[in-house]
């Protein structure tokens, strides 16, 4: 069995007696998804519910992953149930190579680079997802880096990157790609609540981009004076009102309050973070490649250090 380091987090202030916080772990290494349970002074990630895929992208839900496997894709429901049910999404077509979910999966973005186009897909009244429209990405000359889509499918966002600089893209419907502005290094993108949030890993900054239909504005966040050197990741907590970065040039966490702008003090890091990847809805953050040893876990409010047991053993 591996012992794994993980960060729990027990919203509010929580009892030993309170109903344990699950997350779901999408292992890219060991191509597995698999529940993982804190319970007060103890986590533990059970055995595999999903084995065998050759890519995987979580819904925010964490109860909906879709996934490509031989050729074909699929959507995965109930992660979280006894059973996952499976149906396949497309039969065959081009392949995928990143996707997108929107806050609360209720729209879906799909990069399809062998026909050079964005897909976007929204969710009907009866709950299943169809073809809204499509944009021609033959013009952008730079791979793509993130993406985002907004939750009513009106506009799609691309962080791209060129040889020495990168830009950030917004894709409407019946309308060519518009740059909205230059970016140095190009990082994640998050579309919360009407804010589109970018990292520039060259730049050393987080920023939030509003209004770009009408009167555009650009808050800078986060940057190299609060401490951020090469913004690998960011969640945005909203009900708490506080963004968290992964810093990996100087292995750190950042925590800024929005609404008073102020960053914490950091949470230090033994090794550079990866990513700060979400576990569906529980706020379980993964920092490293899940398979890696040991696979870290950040919990954005108790900041409290656990053991995780691993009861698959890597099968």
């Amino acid at each position: 069995m591996r012992t794994l380091l993980v960060y729990c987090l027990f919203a509010g202030a929580m009892t030993a007696q309170s109903l344990p916080m699950a997350g779901v772990l999408v292992d890219h290494v060991s191509r597995t998804i698999r529940l993982v349970v804190a319970k007060e002074d103890r986590v533990n990630a059970g055995l595999p519910r999903v084995r065998e895929f050759d890519s995987a992208w979580l819904a925010p839900d964490g109860r909906t992953a879709l996934l490509t496997k031989s050729g074909a894709l699929y959507l995965v429901r109930r992660l979280d149930g006894a059973v996952p049910v499976w149906r396949e999404f497309r039969e065959d077509g081009a392949a995928v190579a990143r996707a997108a979910w929107s806050s609360g999966a209720a729209a879906l973005a799909l990069h399809l680079p062998g026909e050079e186009k964005l897909e976007i897909w929204k969710k009907s009244p009866q709950g299943e997802l169809r073809l809204a429209w499509e944009a021609d990405l033959a013009g952008i000359g730079e791979r793509i880096v993130s993406i985002a889509v907004g939750p009513e499918s009106k506009e799609a966002f691309l962080a791209t990157q060129g040889r020495e600089s990168g830009t950030l893209w917004i894709l409407q419907q019946n309308q060519q790609p518009r740059m909205l502005m230059p970016l140095d290094r190009a990082g994640e993108l998050q579309l919360v609540d009407g804010a589109l949030y970018v990292a520039d890993r060259g730049r050393n900054e987080v920023l939030r981009y509003t209004g770009w239909d009408a009167m555009p504005r650009v808050d800078t966040l986060v940057t190299a004076g609060h401490g951020l050197a090469d913004p690998v990741g960011f969640a945005l907590l909203a009900e708490e009102k506080k963004l968290v970065v992964a810093s990996a040039g100087n292995s750190q966490l950042l925590v800024l309050d929005l609404r008073s702008s102020q960053v914490g003090e950091p949470v230090p890091l033994e090794t550079p973070p990866a990513r700060l990847e979400r576990l569906g809805a529980a706020p379980l953050f993964l920092l490293d490649a899940a398979s890696s040893a040991p696979a870290r876990l950040f919990d954005a409010a108790g900041r409290k250090l656990l053991a995780m047991t691993d009861a698959a053993g890597g099968d």
